[in-house]
């Protein structure tokens, strides 16, 4: 994490340097599943559907650099709450997955105020439960549980990301993206890898509606 705001600031200060620079916060609400995917084991492969949604938040700053009136690039560092929820007879189950989120995003204006923010995200997983019915396991101890199925949520969180934001009053924003996760949310332990398992999809897919202030 501290290389990762060691870098954004040192890109900052290049950037700016031939830039309109602005600063801004923004919070949201998330809406997010795991899209479909499948596993495979002695040949035999097993789809897995998208999951249900799950309604989360996300938070965080970022910096918007104007190198023209149509074209910028807009790094963010966010956490974003996320995951899936399963309906069951026993109540329904709720994968919550906290990451700090790395967005660095072209800019795109086509006109006045109104921006099409489109590229990578790269996440880090920071916190993790699963709850039903008032009773919840999280941290290290989910961990274990999962890891006795051969199972583990993956560190790394890499998205493709597509959104729109308009600006008020040359401060207020406004805004609403897609997050579309590329690699699985939910790993193989290396001893399942071993014994032959694998699995594909299973993403993070996340929308995101948000308000924010630009200084």
């Amino acid at each position: 994490m501290k290389k990762i705001i060691v870098i954004l600031a040192a890109l900052s200060i290049a950037l700016s340097a031939n830039a309109q620079v602005k600063f801004g916060v923004k919070a949201g609400l998330n809406v997010s599943q795991l899209g479909p995917g499948a596993t495979e084991a002695g040949g035999e492969k097993h789809e897995i559907e998208s999951s249900g949604m799950l309604i989360g938040f996300h938070a965080g700053g970022f910096v918007n650099f104007s190198f023209s009136p149509v074209i910028g690039l807009q790094p963010e560092v966010v956490f974003s709450l996320q995951g899936e929820k399963e309906e069951g007879e026993e109540g329904d189950l709720k994968t919550k997955l906290g990451y700090i989120n790395v967005p660095i995003l072209l800019d795109i204006k086509p006109v006045p105020n109104f921006s099409i923010l489109v590229g990578p995200q790269v996440g880090i997983n920071v916190t993790k439960k699963m709850s039903r019915e008032g009773i919840s396991i999280s941290g290290s101890d989910l961990d274990d549980v999962l890891e006795e199925g051969g199972m583990k949520i993956n560190t790394l969180d890499i998205a493709a990301v597509l959104g729109v934001q308009y600006t008020l009053f040359d401060h207020l924003t406004i805004g609403a993206r897609y997050n579309f996760g590329i690699n699985p949310a939910l790993g193989l332990t290396k001893e399942a890898k071993d014994a032959g398992l694998s699995i594909s999809g299973g993403g993070n897919r996340v929308i995101q509606v948000s308000v924010g202030w630009a200084f």
